[in-house]
């Protein structure tokens, strides 16, 4: 997903780039999310009542973000991709001030849906197949013999 594209549809939202002492060229392929050069975005919602947070591009960054942004809710790229993929759900802005205050008084991050992290979490939370109780023995019929 394009930010970009997110600010554009938030109707009002304000995208900042971290302040200029904050840019550092960066190679194309180390900055797959945002623009080349910079590394964390200061956003603003309407969905948030116009609270500013910290869309940070690379792990790498976080701790200068933090520090320059002290107390901002922080979000990585995958997070807002799959915040964006239930834009469409009827209670999306209740949806979004939820997840935000949870991020907000408990800090961490939101897993996407499509991670290899969530597949193996949601193995782990399925009940166990349930197999018969006959430990192999036909229940009904005649037996061979």
């Amino acid at each position: 997903m394009d930010l970009k594209d997110l600010a554009n549809e938030e109707r009002g939202t304000n995208a900042v780039p971290a302040p200029p002492a904050t840019l550092v060229a960066a190679a194309k392929d180390s900055c797959p999310a945002g623009p080349p050069g910079v590394r964390w975005l200061v956003l603003e919602s309407k969905h948030l009542d116009d609270e500013q947070f910290l869309v940070v591009f690379e792990k790498k960054h976080l701790k200068e973000a933090r520090k320059a942004h002290p107390g901002k809710v922080i979000y990585f790229p995958p997070e807002i991709d799959e915040l964006h993929r239930h834009k469409d759900a009827p209670d999306y802005p209740q949806f979004l001030k939820s997840i935000h205050l949870i991020k907000k008084k408990f800090g961490g991050w939101i897993v996407p849906s499509d991670s290899p992290l969530a597949r193996r979490l949601d193995r782990a939370n399925r009940p166990a197949a349930r197999g018969g109780d006959s430990h192999g023995a036909a229940k009904s019929g005649k037996r061979a013999g």
